[in-house]
């Protein structure tokens, strides 16, 4: 009789251990897995800057700040990324304000890309930005006389005005780069992958390994 109830007893054991594997391993390897991916919208919307071929099967996405001192450091490097990689290669500019003078310095660089005139704007302020963005002592009020070397109106840069017309757009990047993980900036991804390195290198293997 005890023989009986010790054979009932692994019996039910076993049965158990099979169900929990069964139904709880499945959950144990999802919790591992990686997440969904973002939607194709949080990377690319269409307001946002972009240069190179649109057709291109790879994207570069760089959340940046205008007034991130990384942001001023790598923008060369990305200018010449750009350059050599225009006819193959999608890329996209996203804001991300975290800075004092950020919100009115995106709002500024979206004035003048209705005017055609972003990356020069891009250039200047990102050349500037030791004066308007020194975080001790911000001078943001000095973007539009940078920016009226470009023909740009300082009334059209009025600081609530310019900030009321653009700034859904650059709540919207800002918005996105929360969702797909930005947490700092420079921020880039290609083809929907953060990079975990900054730099030339690291960027141009990315893009190659994409272009494969």
């Amino acid at each position: 009789m005890k023989n009986k109830s010790f054979v009932l007893v692994v019996i039910a054991a076993a049965v158990v251990a099979f169900f929990a594997f069964k139904f709880l391993a499945p959950k144990a390897e999802q919790a591992t897995s990686a997440a969904p991916s973002a939607p194709a919208e949080s990377f690319v919307r269409a307001h946002s800057p972009t240069f190179g071929n649109p057709m291109g099967r790879v994207t570069v996405v760089e959340w940046f700040d205008p007034e991130c001192e990384s942001c001023r450091m790598i923008h060369p490097t990305f200018k010449k990324i750009v350059s050599d990689y225009k006819d193959r290669v999608h890329f996209v500019l996203r804001y991300m304000p975290y800075h004092q003078g950020s919100m009115y310095a995106a709002s500024a660089l979206e004035e003048a890309k209705e005017l055609g005139k972003f990356e020069e704007a891009l250039d200047i302020l990102f050349e500037k930005q030791p004066e308007w963005g020194d975080h001790h002592n911000p001078r943001s009020d000095l973007i539009p006389t940078y920016l009226a070397r470009l023909g740009i109106a300082k009334e059209n840069l009025e600081r609530e005005a310019v900030i009321k017309k653009h700034g859904e757009k650059i709540r919207i990047d800002e918005a996105d780069g929360m969702r797909v993980g930005v947490r700092g900036t420079p921020t880039f991804f290609v083809n929907g992958q953060m990079l975990t390195q900054l730099g030339e290198q690291p960027l141009r293997d990315a893009i190659e390994a994409a272009l494969k």
